[in-house]
């Protein structure tokens, strides 16, 4: 990856991190289950994004 992805990646990381405790502590029911899914879909995101970077830094 390159040093322009670590930074698209921090500046959106960061503040998406600080809404997801908001989120977490606005829940009452503590209801787990959901952020679980949540969580489940931005690792495959951040997966997905590293692996189709790393393909089209080797086409280059």
């Amino acid at each position: 990856m390159s040093a322009t992805s670590f930074i698209f990646f921090g500046l959106m990381l960061i503040p998406f991190i600080i809404f997801i405790i908001w989120l977490v502590k606005q829940d009452k029911q503590r209801n787990y289950l959901g952020l679980a899914v949540l969580l489940a879909a931005i690792i495959v995101a951040i997966i997905v994004a590293i692996y189709v970077d790393a393909k089209y830094m080797k086409l280059q």
